[in-house]
């Protein structure tokens, strides 16, 4: 399972167009190490720190689904070019 839920990201989309929230995830995602989002274990800290921010609760296979999604996309956040990827995707 690649692939995010798609409610889910609806409501992350519609949490992060907030501008207070949008500030948070945004450090968040700025402040990660290069190798952050390499392993399953850094995804699963990702995804479980975005849900914290961002005051989403999701189910284990949502988890499951969004670890899986976001190991496949390989991104490194402090490469600008992936600044780009990440920001498409949030934003659709």
């Amino acid at each position: 399972m690649n692939t995010l839920d798609p409610r889910l990201l609806h409501v992350f989309r519609a949490k992060m167009a907030n501008p207070v929230y949008w500030r948070r995830v945004h450090s968040c995602l700025r402040a990660l190490p290069p190798d952050a989002v390499a392993t399953p274990d850094g995804c699963a800290g990702l995804v479980d720190h975005l849900c914290g921010v961002l005051g989403v609760s999701i189910t284990p296979a949502q988890r499951a689904g969004a670890i899986q999604w976001l190991a496949a996309q390989r991104l490194n956040p402090q490469n600008p070019n992936h600044h780009w990827r990440m920001w498409h995707y949030v934003y659709g």
